[in-house]
């Protein structure tokens, strides 16, 4: 019976992996599930993308959201794709989007439960949405990076400003940051001479 464990235990991994092996349907289902946050920052400058959100509304408060994001917390995504189109519109103030649309994305702090929702879309046939797995977390602090790193630039590469020029009456330049000298026949501003106390 020994000698046959290696053996057995050859058949259990081998039945695992053939019953979690996806078909080709299912693994084209599931592919491309990841947007990284280059391509969503360009899209959503762009308008080419709609991301839900599906955090909590008091995470949204208390960490930051991503500039454009609607907020569909992962608790309501099934129920709300499933809406009327109009019933969708009033209640999360954006057009629902259409099954074949490849423009969804999910995230969330961290990509858990965008991931989550993800799922719950693509078993209601959004088959192209995608998820940001990097999630607030990672946007927070690369938008906080390329800030640091765009001040560093511009503290190293100042832009200097010409000094203003001004010409006097008699036409030689001055700065004006420098007061102008009193006129020849002006009278001399007063002197304030100590006073003594008188007790």
């Amino acid at each position: 019976m020994a000698a046959m464990a290696p053996y057995l235990l050859q058949c259990v991994l081998l039945l695992a992996v053939l019953h979690h092996t996806p078909s080709s349907g299912e693994e084209q289902q599931w592919q491309d599930t990841d947007m990284p946050y280059e391509e969503l920052k360009a899209r959503l400058d762009q308008g080419t993308v709609r991301l839900f959100d599906v955090r909590e509304p008091i995470e949204l408060v208390e960490d930051g959201e991503i500039p454009g994001a609607v907020n569909i917390p992962l608790g309501d995504v099934e129920a709300a794709f499933q809406l009327p189109p109009s019933d969708f519109r009033q209640k999360y103030s954006c057009e629902k989007p259409g099954l074949d649309d490849d423009d969804i994305v999910t995230s969330c702090l961290a990509g858990v439960r965008s991931f989550d929702a993800l799922e719950q879309l693509r078993k209601l046939g959004f088959h192209k949405v995608k998820h940001y797995p990097g999630g607030f977390l990672e946007w927070s602090e690369r938008c906080e990076q390329e800030w640091k790193d765009k001040e560093a630039k511009d503290t190293k590469n100042p832009i200097e400003s010409p000094e203003p020029v001004d010409k006097d009456e008699t036409g030689n330049t001055r700065n004006p940051t420098t007061p102008p000298p009193p006129p020849p026949n002006s009278i001399p501003s007063p002197q304030v001479k100590d006073k003594k106390t008188e007790l």
